[in-house]
């Protein structure tokens, strides 16, 4: 999730956002320091990321927190912890409400243009549009 965060905003980026975030939340056994963008960019990115020893596992375990607050939707939704039932049924019924929504405005432009390009109204009649 880190390397598609890294591709949309860039490294640095990322890795301050992770920085700030984790200390904002308490934390402060990592050596993340606010402003040393490069060093904090090459500790999570190059170092850290890999996973190869117990010790790096460890650092990114605890940025995990850090990282699911700095993620953003479009990105979070990825992940299995945020894929739940009643997450699924939120977006089903955001889908049906996006429907809906486009129904009803095709059903306002269809009467909009009888009434005013198909003459089928008097110069008397109107459509009121709210």
């Amino acid at each position: 999730m880190l390397l598609a965060l890294a591709a949309e905003k860039g490294q640095a980026w990322v890795a301050n956002a992770i920085t700030e975030e984790y200390l904002r939340q308490g934390g402060g056994e990592l050596p993340l320091v606010p402003g040393k963008d490069w060093n904090n960019q090459q500790n999570i990115y190059h170092r850290w990321l890999k996973g190869e020893t117990k010790a790096q596992r460890e650092k990114i375990q605890k940025l995990i927190p850090a990282v699911l607050a700095i993620l953003p939707r479009e990105l979070r939704h990825r992940l299995c912890i945020f894929d739940t039932l009643e997450r699924r049924a939120l977006l089903a019924a955001q889908e049906a409400l996006s429907t809906a929504i486009d129904a009803h405005d095709d059903a306002v432009q269809a009467v909009y243009r009888k009434a005013h390009f198909s003459g089928g109204g008097s110069s008397d009649d109107s459509v009121v549009v709210h």
